[in-house]
């Protein structure tokens, strides 16, 4: 079903229905596989690289935590989603087979050499944010992959501190459902950083949250995201980026100095491309300026060498100084007669040509 229907994930109602539809006498399996889907594991499926006990292990634990749902149930329905859409649909790399009745867990808790439960290795202090706590540290000696759990006890893990991971060796960052913040400088610095999980809650994206995560590649931004601060992704291996549509603030210099971009969406209610936005990325070849765009910043595209053109909106009246500066050197602006951006052209002898 999962391989027929693909398109169907990205259609909340219309893959509920489906699934309706298609068991129609299972009504209980479908009510677990709607609950899975509806946490976001096929989104998180299809973003990570590796799909190991680590990964699984979080929707399991809130499963049974957050829904009450028995442990034979949480394993089941993980392991098939993990199996048959990861490792089957997908062709990921997946560890993790169907539960096989009598068999036990597919999926194996997560204990520390000591004997603590997961839960107990992370440290916090009161969230900023109001009711919550923020995790500032994990003490487990398993710290390449770090599942980033959504309670204390009884009192929800809201917020990742600032600095709180940042320099450090994780590998992959799972974040669970609840948290709705990183702070500043949260992973800076983590060079060995290559994957991220980011939970459909997280609301805000702190001033150089990964700044300088060179191994991450890609990451997948949630649809409930609203800003993204100073710096957020400077200086990593990502390829292309697609903001959301719910994302109403980008800090300056969001994505600069990462030379490997090549491609971004930038949604309809961003008016502004901030100051440094992709200044030094050497290999961005395409941006999509929508019909809404006010402001194009300062040294927004400085330094983009392999830019070689770009078609500029009439909705634009102001672009800052050195956006376009030591772009390709056949670099060409596309743009509407007696538009702002013709004058602009005419007026810093830029190559320009009228569409």
């Amino acid at each position: 079903m999962l391989r027929q229907h693909q398109a169907s994930l990205d259609d909340r109602k219309k893959f509920t229905a489906l699934v309706k539809d298609l068991f129609p006498d299972q009504a209980k399996n479908v009510n677990l596989l709607l609950m899975a889907y509806n946490m976001g594991i096929a989104q998180d499926i299809q973003s990570a690289s590796h799909i190991n006990n680590t990964f699984a292990f979080r929707y399991v634990k809130q499963l049974m935590d957050d829904f009450g749902m028995s442990r034979v149930n949480a394993d089941w329905i993980v392991s098939v989603w993990c199996s048959c859409y990861g490792g089957k649909v997908l062709g990921k790399a997946c560890d993790i087979s169907i539960q096989k009745q009598g068999s036990g867990p597919a999926i194996q808790g997560e204990q520390s050499s000591s004997g603590r439960s997961y839960g107990d290795l992370f440290t916090y202090e009161k969230s900023r944010r109001g009711k919550g706590l923020a995790v500032t540290g994990f003490r487990g000696d398993k710290n390449k992959t770090i599942i980033f759990q959504n309670k204390s006890g009884n009192t929800p893990v809201v917020e990742i501190a600032d600095d709180s991971f940042s320099n450090s060796p994780t590998e992959e960052a799972i974040l669970t459902e609840g948290i709705s913040y990183i702070g500043r400088k949260a992973f800076s610095g983590c060079n060995k950083l290559h994957q991220v999980v980011l939970p459909i809650s997280i609301e805000e994206i702190e001033d150089s949250a990964f700044e300088n995560c060179c191994s991450l590649k890609s990451i997948s931004l949630p649809m409930a995201l609203k800003t993204i601060g100073d710096g957020a992704l400077k200086g990593t291996g990502l390829r292309t980026i697609e903001i959301p549509k719910s994302v109403y603030w980008l800090g300056n210099g969001l994505v600069a100095d990462c030379q490997s971009m090549e491609r971004v969406t930038i949604p309809e209610n961003i008016g502004r491309i901030p100051d440094h936005m992709f200044e030094g990325c050497t290999n961005l070849k395409k941006v999509e300026l929508h019909e809404k765009l006010g402001t194009i910043g300062e040294r927004a595209f400085f330094g983009c060498s392999s830019l070689d053109f770009i078609i500029i909106p009439d909705s634009v009246k102001l672009i800052g100084q050195d956006a376009f500066t030591n772009t390709d050197k056949q670099f060409i602006i596309q743009c509407s007669f007696g538009s702002y951006a013709e004058e602009y052209a005419r007026k810093n002898k830029f190559k320009y040509q009228l569409v």
